[in-house]
């Protein structure tokens, strides 16, 4: 344990009487210094390398800092912490409440005061930097704090230029965050300070286009309209990074300014318009493109002769994000195309459901009303023995037509309504087969129940004979029409073209491929044709 260490653990109650901010106890601590001396415990540091002028500095306890800094000289202001800021350095940072601290001990409105009462004691504070060169000017601007900006510069306003090691200033910075008042602050004392660039080449000037603030690119403009073309290290304007950084607003108002080369090529031979082509898709994308046409930009291409290699390279990535919108196009369509294809079979097997329902329906009703007809024949029947239950018309030919015609369409029935109980088809195509049989069952029902009808007729109307063929020539015709026409449904459906269907199957474009993924979405070609029919028959 060094001397260093043993010291501050021996003065600890001192660092916990600055930190507390009791003024009365830190003079008591100093009467009680021991073989101290003051400029000893000044100088003293704790585990995190502050002293106690630092911890009070960055507290912002004003009695409390004039008191030591009374006690200190130059170098106690030097000391720098684990941090690397010295007392100056985070008093000008801290210029308003940090999160991290108590609120009911640190004052934000005394941290101008604490450096104001610094800068009147040793002006020359203002160009103490840390390890990466930032200045105490550059942590105060970076966070707003325009009072603290403007007492370092009214001390010393040569402070402005002084630049972190990647080059970079006060306003570089102020001006990509978009600070317009500290810009202002800034240009106002020295207008000189927009041309300096920082190790990329950029002046404040690129680094306000990155940002969102129109205004304080005006600012720098009005400062100096001369660096509007400048370029950086890699031959970038601020057109080109606006462009790039999809700056809608910032490009328009660059395209005001006459003096502004809309054309100049970058050293990978690009103009704005060449970036602004490789921007995503969105409004600020077009917004760019049609500012740039409009001022007259065109591609490096078009402006003089450019390098083969880059061409190719060009014309490469060109083509690649070409393709890369044409698949995301195509994998849309076909996600589209997949979903319409999924409808339309829902639909189609809803249809069947809904027409294997429907048959059941009827066939239990043919079956039931064959059944009653047997068995409430007119005429009734023979109540004495030895023919009792024998029906007064069994003698007539008429009537075994319509026995036998009645007991068909009764047991065809029946053999329907067990079909459609015990067979369960899953696959669409299986459904329709089990349909198309069934009509074709009930189609023979209807008939002989049909005929069933005009046989009995001729037996109720007795010797109006006119009257039971009258209704047979009424209702034959209607009957065999009926059949025809859905036989017609049928067979053009089996044996027909399907040229008009398929023809259907093309993309707007004329490209092949939609064809294809539309097609193999459908499990077969009676599917596909069925799904565009708007009517057919099973």
């Amino acid at each position: 344990m060094d001397s260093k260490t043993m010291c501050f653990i021996t003065h600890q109650a001192f660092f916990d009487a600055v930190r507390c901010g009791d003024l009365e106890g830190i003079k008591e601590q100093l009467k009680n210094k021991g073989e101290s001396t003051p400029s000893e415990m000044m100088s003293m540091q704790n585990d995190a390398g502050e002293t106690v002028l630092y911890i009070a500095a960055e507290l912002g306890l004003r009695e409390v800092f004039s008191f030591l800094l009374s006690l200190c000289d130059v170098e106690v202001l030097k000391i720098r912490s684990k941090s690397d800021m010295n007392p100056f350095h985070v008093a000008a940072k801290r210029g308003h409440l940090d999160k991290h601290f108590n609120p009911d001990m640190f004052d934000c409105h005394l941290c101008p005061d604490i450096v104001r009462e610094i800068l009147s004691t040793w002006p020359e504070v203002c160009k103490l930097c840390d390890s990466s060169g930032t200045s105490p000017l550059y942590s105060a601007a970076i966070r707003d704090h325009l009072d603290i900006v403007n007492a370092i510069l009214d001390v010393d306003v040569s402070s402005m230029m002084i630049v972190r090691k990647n080059g970079k200033t006060a306003l570089h910075n102020a001006a990509r965050y978009g600070i317009l008042h500290i810009v202002q602050a800034l240009i106002a004392r020295d207008s000189g300070i927009v041309c300096i660039k920082d190790k990329k080449g950029q002046t404040a000037l690129h680094m306000a286009v990155k940002g969102q603030s129109t205004s304080v690119v005006e600012e720098i403009l009005q400062a100096d309209p001369t660096i509007l073309n400048e370029r950086d290290k890699k031959g970038s304007t601020a057109l080109h990074m606006a462009t790039r950084k999809q700056r809608s607003q910032i490009v328009s108002l660059l395209l005001t300014y006459t003096a502004m080369n809309v054309n100049a090529i970058n050293n990978q031979k690009e103009t704005a318009l060449d970036l602004a082509d490789k921007l995503p898709y969105g409004d600020s994308a077009l917004e760019i493109k049609e500012a740039l046409a409009e001022c007259g930009a065109k591609h490096a291409r078009q402006i003089g002769k450019v390098d083969e290699a880059m061409e190719l390279k060009r014309a490469v990535s060109d083509i690649k994000h070409e393709v890369q919108s044409q698949l995301i196009q195509n994998e849309k369509t076909r996600k589209r195309v997949s979903g319409i294809a999924k409808e339309l079979k829902k639909i189609h097997r809803d249809a069947v459901q809904n027409t294997i329902n429907s048959v059941t329906v009827v066939a239990v009703l043919f079956g039931s009303i064959a059944f009653v007809a047997l068995f409430s024949l007119p005429g009734q029947y023979v109540k004495k023995q030895p023919e009792a239950g024998k029906a007064n018309i069994a003698d007539d030919v008429a009537f075994s037509v319509f026995c036998l015609l009645n007991a068909t369409a009764l047991f065809i029935s029946l053999a329907v309504v067990v079909v459609q109980i015990t067979l369960v088809a899953w696959d669409t195509r299986a459904q329709r087969q089990v349909v198309s049989v069934v009509n074709k069952l009930m189609w023979a029902a209807c008939s002989c129940t049909c005929g069933a009808f005009l046989a009995i007729a001729f037996v109720v109307v007795g010797d109006e004979t006119w009257l039971a063929i009258s209704v047979t020539l009424l209702g034959a015709p209607i009957l065999v029409g009926t059949l025809a026409y859905l036989c017609y449904f049928v067979f053009r459906r089996h044996f027909g073209t399907r040229s008009d269907s398929l023809s259907l199957v093309k993309r707007a474009s004329g490209s092949k491929s939609f064809s294809w993924s539309y097609s193999v979405n459908i499990s077969d070609v009676d599917d596909y044709d069925s799904d565009l029919e708007k009517i057919y028959a099973l």
